[in-house]
């Protein structure tokens, strides 16, 4: 399993809102306290973004502007022609979204000319939004998660990212390790496998593993597992059942780590 599979179109859990579509002149000057993440369609015209105390981000042609944390900013034309834009909120699952967030850039753009992967996509998201034909809404958010996780794979690609998941994802050594982890987390695997897997020592491993990931690789391993036992919670599996699923031979054992990781019992956790 390629990690950028697992981790962005399944385990971040990418969700996006379309919240506006169509064209903004000069007098459109509100700042906006966005309480999620934020993209910006830039389809045509020239536009400056800007946020409280920052440079003025110009915009002089077609572009994708993200911004992966919640963050006061706005969008305003720098003449009197204004410009074509979609807007949507954005964020990442509950368990992925501040360390993702915090991994990636303040802000993300991207120039249209060097998006050619996904232009048909953009020009199918911006007519979706702006009609009015029965299942529109839904079609224009689907399309903006697609562009979405375009984006946040390739800020991973281009090494944009700090640390975190999607750095560690970037490099092909650790990478390896973590398509090993997603696609093997309920078996017994240890420290020594996963340095085997990335072709490096045991020590030069969890150093690499920790300085990307920001986690050590059993830390990371036992949070990867809660995380999916959080899935299976939600489907109303038994307790018994879970922690087999995700790699525990006992129930107890699986209470205990759960408690430890998430702060409270598994029980209490699925109500």
């Amino acid at each position: 399993m390629d990690p950028f599979d697992d981790l962005i179109f399944d385990s971040l859990g990418l969700q996006a809102e379309v919240v506006f579509v169509g064209t903004r002149c000069t007098q459109d000057n509100l700042l906006r306290n966005y309480r999620t993440g934020a993209l910006h369609f830039v389809r045509e015209g020239r536009a400056e973004v800007l946020t409280p105390g920052g440079e003025p981000l110009i915009i002089d042609q077609p572009s994708l502007v993200f911004f992966p944390q919640a963050c006061a900013h706005w969008v305003r034309a720098v003449d009197d022609r204004g410009f074509d834009l979609v807007c949507a909120f954005t964020q990442f699952g509950e368990r992925f979204q501040q360390a993702v967030s915090l991994a990636l850039p303040e802000v993300v753009v991207l120039p249209l000319a060097r998006l050619d992967a996904i232009r048909h996509t953009l020009e199918a998201l911006f007519a979706e939004a702006a009609s009015s034909a029965p299942g529109s809404k839904h079609l224009a958010d689907r399309l903006c998660e697609v562009v979405l996780g375009y984006v946040t794979r390739h800020a991973a690609q281009a090494g944009q990212c700090r640390s975190g998941v999607l750095a560690g994802a970037a490099d092909p050594r650790i990478a390896s390790a973590l398509q090993v982890i997603h696609a093997n987390y309920a078996t017994g695997l240890d420290v020594e496998a996963l340095a085997r897997q990335a072709g490096m020592s045991r020590s030069r491993f969890v150093e690499r593993f920790k300085a990307l990931v920001g986690r050590s690789p059993h830390n990371y391993l036992v949070n990867y597992r809660m995380g999916q036992a959080q899935r299976l919670l939600e489907r109303r599996l038994p307790v018994k059942a879970v922690a087999g699923r995700v790699g525990y031979a006992t129930a107890s054992a699986f209470v205990r780590q759960f408690k430890e990781v998430v702060g409270t019992s598994p029980a209490a956790w699925a109500k």
